[in-house]
């Protein structure tokens, strides 16, 4: 686990980021937000991605981009496009506002509405399980299969009923979408606690229509990483296993999608790790801008972190695991060639000619010391040869 990985990092307000980039990251992010969208219409199916763009530096602009995506809302509430980050992109878009109040005036009412949409567009049965409604919607087009039950949605919605409550807290107007909210909640963190978690396996479960579970080492199953109510073993073994996600099998969308939550995590080495692997292959325009503004913004929020760090400790920061599995691998070496050392010499210094040597062999072959036999049996060969 990395040093910072404890505690999020404390993120410059807007874009106060892009001072921190060298000048060729810095370009690289300006030209990145001259090709953003600036409208929901725009934006299209890329809208929540692209919020999350705009929140890290343009937070006034993000928070317009909200208000037009609640404005999409036909009359049983479903948001165009259909995805459940709306509330914990909000609260993203409150948090970077220097003064947060008019925004959640607007907005509240309108996210109330839509989050109980969301409950109930994703459980149309009621079970309190949900399910993607199409491939797609699904975050992960390539696992959907009808009527299956994926963490990555019930994940995503838990966090969207917990972000609205923090957001709607303390305004009676919103008591009963307050109450489902937090049942809700409570529902899918059981589900996922108590049902999903396969410590054994350190993976989520998935469940498919008339057959057993099992667990879920898809890209799916990585997203409780972004759950709230995420234990430390989960949190273990998840990133234990890491490196068996693999981007190409997740839409670039999706992918930049994920790295914008993630940024509000404790979980700065997966963030690093996603930036390593870059985004994958087939994105959009408006997605591979999003995900330069993300990607550069989560190196300035890192090289504001570390400004006042001096430049060595900054490199053994960069380059301590490296080192430290050099220095292992090398004290190993060492240790061995000691022990091998301080045997034989132990042998050699020994007194006694070769009839006493092989008497002390057969000692120990009889001991069972089998390796002390060896080396005597060889020093008394030796003697004899002399």
């Amino acid at each position: 686990m990395d040093a910072v990985d404890k505690q999020p990092t404390e993120r410059p307000a807007g874009g106060k980021w892009l001072e921190f980039l060298p000048a060729k990251a810095r370009a690289a992010a300006a030209a990145a937000l001259e090709s953003l969208p600036v409208d929901a219409a725009a934006a299209g199916d890329d809208l929540p991605v692209v919020i999350a763009a705009w929140c890290v530096a343009e937070p006034g602009r993000a928070a317009r981009l909200v208000e037009e995506w609640l404005a999409t809302a036909d009359g049983a509430g479903n948001l165009v496009p259909a995805c459940p980050v709306v509330c914990q992109l909000a609260e993203m878009v409150a948090e970077a506002l220097p003064d947060r109040e008019p925004f959640l005036a607007r907005i509240l009412p309108g996210l109330a509405r839509g989050v109980e949409r969301e409950f109930d567009r994703y459980d149309t049965a009621g079970t309190g399980l949900p399910r993607w409604p199409s491939a797609q919607e699904a975050f992960f087009p390539q696992e959907y299969v009808p009527g299956r039950v994926t963490v990555d949605l019930a994940v995503l919605l838990s966090n969207e009923a917990a972000a609205f409550c923090r957001l709607a807290a303390g305004q009676a107007e919103l008591d009963r979408a307050l109450g489902v909210a937090e049942g809700e909640q409570r529902e899918f963190d059981d589900w996922l606690q108590e049902s999903f978690w396969d410590e054994e396996a350190a993976a989520f479960h998935r469940f498919d229509e008339g057959r057993e579970s099992t667990p879920d080492y898809s890209p799916a199953g990585f997203m409780p990483l972004l759950w709230e109510g995420r234990t430390e073993a989960m949190t273990t073994g998840l990133r234990g296993r890491l490196e068996e996600w693999n981007p190409a099998g997740c839409p670039a969308r999706t992918w930049a999608l994920i790295f914008a939550l993630a940024l509000r995590t404790p979980h700065n080495s997966v963030i690093a790790w996603m930036r390593r692997r870059g985004l994958p292959a087939g994105a959009a325009p408006a997605e591979a801008a999003a995900w330069t503004v993300l990607a550069t913004a989560a190196e300035g929020v890192r090289a504001a972190f570390t400004a006042d760090i001096p430049p060595v400790a900054r490199w053994f920061d960069a380059h301590g695991r490296g080192v430290a599995r050099g220095l292992l691998s090398t004290g190993a070496a060492l240790l061995a060639g000691l022990l091998v050392w301080q045997v034989f010499h132990r042998e050699d210094s020994n007194p006694g000619d070769a009839a006493a040597l092989e008497h002390q062999a057969r000692l120990a072959c009889a001991d069972g010391r089998h390796d002390r036999a060896a080396a005597l049996y060889a020093q008394a060969f030796g003697r004899g040869h002399e």
